[in-house]
């Protein structure tokens, strides 16, 4: 109520500072979901045209430890649905912003593409299964196996070429670039 010990948002915010907030959940209780002890491992097999700068995905391979699996048919889906999204975010995916406003240039599906059934190449998913992963029970993993591919698509990308592309999404014009870096080394 009192005027004069109020603070706009940006000054409180400014105290809050750079500390970042974690929580761990290491005893859920029974019957909750967990996310103790998610992983996961992801390959990828790509092909580079060095003239272009296209990179194309031949194969992904992912290992995911989901503890107890209780539809295998839809955790696996979950799996593949998070490699379809991350090779849209390695390849293609790019939200450009004006610096000044901060407002997104590209906000529509007419210049922001995502990966569809003819840029994915062949994937394989191995779900973790049997003592030392079942009876951990039920553990989450809509978000895990999304966070991988994009190293493994950089990865592969820099096995092929010779030289890293730094920034995603690897795009014809960034591959080209590196490349190009990479000769002048």
């Amino acid at each position: 109520g009192d005027p004069a010990k109020s603070l706009s948002w940006k000054e409180a915010a400014s105290k809050i500072g750079a500390v970042p907030i974690s929580v761990t959940n290491k005893n859920p209780l029974p019957g909750q979901l967990s996310d103790n002890g998610v992983g996961g491992a992801q390959m990828a097999d790509v092909s580079v045209d060095v003239e272009t700068g296209v990179v194309k995905i031949n194969r992904m391979v992912a290992v995911q430890d989901v503890g107890l699996v209780i539809n295998e048919k839809l955790a696996t889906s979950q799996v593949y649905g998070a490699l379809i999204m991350g090779v849209s975010t390695a390849l293609y995916e790019e939200r450009i912003a004006d610096p000044v406003t901060g407002r997104i240039l590209n906000p529509n599906m007419e210049f922001y593409k995502l990966a569809s059934i003819g840029d994915v190449g062949e994937f394989k998913v191995h779900l973790m299964r049997g003592p030392g992963f079942d009876e951990r029970g039920v553990i989450g993993m809509g978000e895990p196996p999304v966070i991988s591919p994009v190293a493994a698509i950089g990865n592969a990308i820099a096995n092929a070429i010779g030289v890293r592309v730094t920034q995603a999404p690897f795009t014809p014009a960034r591959v080209l670039a590196a490349i190009a870096e990479g000769e002048k080394a």
